[in-house]
């Protein structure tokens, strides 16, 4: 019985692994910042439920904090000079959602190879 229990045990733990999001890659996309089309681009590593990372744009770039992921979901702090703001996401597989906390719009990025 208690073999049983463990070969549940570890068979739940090798799905979780499975399902959680790859998001340890580059992303790319543009969004509408006051008007104008900005090209971002997000340089990501996942390890387990933890999110790091970077955004860049025209403007230079940006280190993500506090950064989480749920499985499919993801969060981090971005500061742009005002305090940190929350983003929130979502991995798609060849792509993420990220509800921009400075915008307060949707945005999807898309995975690249460098």
């Amino acid at each position: 019985m208690k073999r049983i229990g463990l070969s549940l045990a570890f068979s739940f733990v090798m799905i979780m692994v499975i399902v959680m999001a790859d998001l340890t890659g580059t992303w790319k996309g543009t969004i509408s910042y006051q008007g104008t089309p900005l090209e971002l681009t997000y340089r990501l590593k996942a390890e387990g439920n933890v999110l790091t990372g970077t955004v860049t744009s025209s403007f230079g770039e940006i280190t993500l904090t506090d950064g989480k992921i749920d499985g499919n979901d993801f969060s981090y702090k971005i500061d742009i000079g005002a305090g940190p703001r929350e983003s929130k996401g979502k991995y798609y597989g060849d792509s993420i959602v990220v509800v921009s906390a400075v915008t307060g719009l949707s945005n999807t990025f898309k995975r690249v190879t460098e």
